[in-house]
């Protein structure tokens, strides 16, 4: 079996951390910044000794999954019920392989779950108490669901009921008293050879009905990645992004049109304002250039470009650390 010869000039990475409308007076949030430093500088190093696309972000969104700064696996925010409800998919761009799961609460890494999904099983979407009983079966590492429960995300929950509200990550709650900014966690990369990948996990909304499903785990809405046109990760309110097609949108437009990757971007978002949705998206397409819009006030985001440095931003320009 032969490989690709590696070309470090290739690599290119970005990671989101969610959006939403954070209050005015949230602050620099720094332990906000520094997760999001310290994941991409590691999806940089194993980038940088040859891993694939496909491994870089796995482990990117699996670290993320750790850190109850955002709304993914430990920390990830509750429905109705007060329960944890946690989706996540992950996508090939060589093959357009992909692996997918939703409303589980008992499988210690979501990403790490899909991820065996799409190469264990000949499926490719699973759910529910169907899906932990595979996740035990393959040997998945299994918690109980307060495992995820933090006391932020509680307080968040009752502020929401007492609201009557069901909100994005980062959404400026006015009827909560702290400022805690969380999100939804996603990565995409393109490696030495040249191969995309992305990968997305989250716990979807606060105070949503119990069985909802967002566009995380929706593999060409929330979740995309081609070779041939690039890789995407999308935050914010999943049903506009699932009435959009966001991902597969974007690829439409890339392989079929000879659009360029923010153009593309730009209108597949405005299609998610048509539907009254929030958010953003982070994205590289096949030539290596990335693009990560919003139009919320805030996307928690990160990424490695050209220059292999890595920045970090939350709101609109001139914010990178």
């Amino acid at each position: 079996m032969t490989t690709s010869p590696q070309d470090l000039s290739l690599i290119r990475f970005a990671l989101h951390g969610g959006a939403g409308d954070p209050p005015p007076g949230a602050g620099a949030q720094p332990e906000q910044r520094a997760a999001l430093h310290r994941v991409s500088s590691e999806a940089l190093a194993l980038l940088r000794a040859g891993a694939s696309a496909l491994d870089t972000v796995t482990r990117a969104v699996e670290l993320m999954e750790d850190c109850p700064l955002f709304n993914a696996g430990i920390g990830a925010v509750l429905s109705r019920d007060g329960q944890p409800e946690l989706d996540a998919a992950i996508v090939n761009g060589a093959d357009r392989a992909c692996g997918a799961v939703t409303g589980i609460s008992r499988v210690r890494s979501p990403i790490r779950f899909a991820r065996a999904i799409m190469e264990r099983t000949p499926h490719v979407f699973f759910g529910g108490i169907g899906a932990e009983h595979l996740a035990a079966e393959l040997g998945m590492e299994m918690v109980e669901p307060g495992f995820f429960i933090t006391a932020e995300r509680l307080h968040q929950l009752e502020a929401a009921r007492r609201a009557g509200a069901i909100t994005l990550d980062h959404d400026d709650h006015a009827f909560c008293d702290d400022d805690a900014a969380f999100g939804t966690v996603g990565a995409v990369a393109r490696d030495a050879q040249g191969h995309l990948a992305a990968a997305t996990s989250t716990g979807g909304l606060t105070n949503k009905l119990p069985g909802r499903v967002g566009d995380t785990p929706v593999i060409g809405a929330g979740t995309f990645a081609d070779d041939r046109s690039a890789a995407v990760s999308c935050t914010g309110t999943g049903e506009s992004f699932i009435r959009s097609g966001f991902g597969h949108a974007i690829h439409a437009r890339l392989a079929w049109c000879g659009w360029e990757l923010e153009r593309a971007c730009a209108e597949a978002l405005d299609s998610v304002a048509q539907y009254h949705g929030r958010g953003g998206c982070i994205a590289i397409d096949s030539k290596g250039n990335i693009v990560l819009p919003f139009n919320s006030r805030s996307m928690y985001r990160a990424w490695v470009a050209a220059d292999g440095q890595v920045r970090v931003a939350i709101g609109p320009g001139g914010d990178e650390a």
